[in-house]
């Protein structure tokens, strides 16, 4: 579920995890708890070239019996946009159909219920369909409106969602925002509706997979909470993304980069700053170690007053907010800032950072 291959790697995990193992006093493993992060939603939507979508949905489509398969209206994996971006849908050395019995397998000792795997395939399935869905465009009163083209798709997906179909129709075409007073409904153009087509099925995937680790967590966990936590002595492992910079830069890498930021700077804390001070405290006679404090940079990026990311943010829920606006913004009231590159010229969407690692351009689309 949260695995796929990469350029780089046939079995890549696109999500940060911190892994805490409990023992007891004579070193016996009594449980385990894992919390994930930033998982890389956008690879449900689009893949790069000769990547591929998480594992679990070719697993599937190679694993499921043939009545399972009719019963979730499913075709072969080349059938699928949300599949085929990348140009890949089969990975040398893996087996899909044998994995999807070791997934079943695993889900059984994790006391996954019958009807638990079932809802689960149920919501995978409708994220395929989903994909396959497209937009007509229309003009009402001047504006720019979308209908859902009528096709098989739409109506299962909406029948494995089990909502009306009219009701998935108008919040896939219309957006509603409140103002001051009341709500707001506006119709979307067709390249809207399709953003927010993928923007609902990324959080869809998101929250499955949270609902995953979370039963995951109630497997592993439970012999820790009949008795006090402290009563165990435990090991952490921290195994998230490492620094990224790439052709093309989204606001995924500019989370990824952040959480990288506020590691290192809690490392600088603890390392450098804390341990001088007690040092000084202590009046021990040492030569002070010069280190990169990187606080500027997450300063520019999440405390100072308007900050990048709380002008994303705010940008985000104007009615009028758009890439341009939102890049006018930043450069506007950054432009002066060492740690921020502003944009060249009116034609150009990138800003750049100069990170603790190395300076990452980002594209405000």
């Amino acid at each position: 579920f949260g695995n796929a291959k990469t350029i780089r790697n046939d079995n890549s995990s696109r999500f940060g995890k911190y892994l805490e193992i409990f023992f007891s006093d004579d070193g016996v493993i009594q449980g385990a708890r894992v919390e994930q992060y930033l998982l890389e939603k956008s690879r449900v939507c689009h893949q790069a070239l000769e990547e591929r979508n998480y594992h679990v949905f070719y697993c599937m489509l190679a694993g499921i019996t043939a009545e399972e398969k009719k019963t979730l209206s499913l075709k072969d994996a080349k059938e699928y946009k949300f599949l085929t971006k990348g140009g890949c849908i089969t990975c040398d050395g893996r087996d899909d159909a044998e994995d999807y019995q070791r997934i079943q397998s695993a889900m059984k000792i994790l006391t996954f219920s019958g009807s638990q795997c079932q809802e689960i395939l149920k919501l995978l399935a409708a994220i395929l369909h989903l994909g396959n869905v497209c937009f007509q465009a229309n003009t009402e009163n001047n504006l720019e409106t979308s209908d859902v083209s009528k096709s098989e798709h739409f109506s299962m997906a909406a029948s494995l969602l089990e909502v009306h179909k009219s009701s998935l129709a108008t919040s896939l075409t219309h957006r509603s925002f409140m103002t001051n007073r009341e709500r707001v409904t506006k119709p979307l153009s067709s390249e809207q509706a399709s953003d927010c087509r993928d923007a609902f099925v990324k959080a869809i995937y998101n929250k499955l997979f949270i609902w995953i680790v979370g039963k995951i967590n109630s497997v592993i966990h439970k012999r820790l909470a009949r008795s006090p936590k402290s009563a165990f002595l435990s090991i952490g492992l921290l195994d998230i993304f490492g620094f990224e910079n790439f052709d093309t830069n989204s606001f995924e890498q500019l989370c990824i980069n952040f959480a990288n930021e506020k590691l290192q700077q809690f490392f600088v804390a603890h390392i450098f700053k804390l341990e001088q001070k007690e040092y000084l405290k202590e009046d021990i006679v040492w030569n002070n170690i010069k280190f990169s404090d990187n606080q500027d940079i997450l300063d520019v990026l999440a405390v100072k007053p308007c900050n990048l990311l709380s002008l994303i943010d705010e940008e985000s829920h104007f009615p009028k907010g758009s890439d341009f606006t939102m890049l006018d913004k930043m450069n506007s009231l950054h432009h002066q800032n060492q740690n921020y590159i502003a944009s060249k010229s009116k034609h150009d969407t990138d800003f750049g950072i100069r990170h603790f690692a190395g300076v990452v351009y980002y594209d405000s689309k």
